[in-house]
């Protein structure tokens, strides 16, 4: 689906920019790259999910949280 809608915004943006609209052109552009951004996102997470790694969670946020980790001392 991302791969279509990105063909098709991307085919309307050239047309608008040929056409000398470019307000219309700049943001279905604009619209074609987010789309490309989330397909690539998409086939990178399918990638890792077939090798088996985790994809769930956001490295960032994990570093963080690491530093608020409680040392639990079961003695």
């Amino acid at each position: 689906m991302c791969l279509i809608v990105t063909i098709i915004m991307a085919y309307l943006a050239i047309a608008n920019l040929i056409a000398g609209n470019l307000v219309a052109g700049l943001l279905q552009s604009a619209i074609a790259l987010l789309f490309l951004l989330l397909l690539i996102r998409n086939i990178y997470m399918t990638l890792q999910y077939k090798k088996g790694c985790s994809v769930n969670g956001c490295k960032i946020t994990d570093t963080i949280a690491q530093f608020f980790r409680r040392d639990r001392d079961d003695t």
